[in-house]
């Protein structure tokens, strides 16, 4: 990053200087470089970019196929809740150490039917990413889909037994 002229021509002199100056090893500092970077582009966007690139692979099912679909799961806690299904469907059980990683195959085709449901919703804007709070799961994003669209497919919700 210190040695990219593109970002010292886009940035003004002053953004230049504390985004090379942020202290990158810390938690905050994916916050603070937001802070400064949000003035140039839409943090949603860049949200929208990246989570098409882990669907897309997932689609595409390289041979390491199962970190995409773990990072699913990670989304899904960082505050996507739109990816509940594959998060929580198919990204948790791979999370989990006891022989799941061997169970991919087993996912496919549902998971990439549940993948092109979420890019659907992204492409007819269904799902608006509109940036961060800047707090903890302070994802922020739109939901313009209908309850039927939000039930899950791919885990059960356990009725409590009052």
């Amino acid at each position: 990053m210190y040695t990219e002229t593109t970002l010292e021509q886009t940035l003004d002199s002053d953004d230049y200087l504390e985004i090379i100056s942020i202290n990158y090893k810390t938690p905050s500092s994916l916050y603070e470089a937001q802070k400064v970077l949000s003035k140039y582009f839409s943090m949603g966007k860049y949200y929208e970019w990246s989570i098409r690139n882990i669907l897309h692979k997932i689609i595409a099912k390289p041979h390491d196929v199962d970190k995409y679909i773990k990072q699913c799961y990670d989304l899904y806690c960082e505050g996507f809740g739109f990816m509940d299904n594959l998060g929580l469907g198919y990204g948790l059980g791979l999370t989990c150490p006891d022989g799941f990683n061997d169970k991919v195959d087993e996912f496919y085709p549902h998971i990439a039917e549940e993948v092109e449901r979420v890019i659907l919703w992204l492409d007819t804007r269904k799902i608006v990413i509109t940036g961060h709070s800047g707090e903890y799961q302070g994802i922020e994003y739109d939901d313009n889909r209908s309850h039927k669209e939000k039930e899950p497919t791919s885990y059960k919700i356990q009725k409590s037994k009052k």
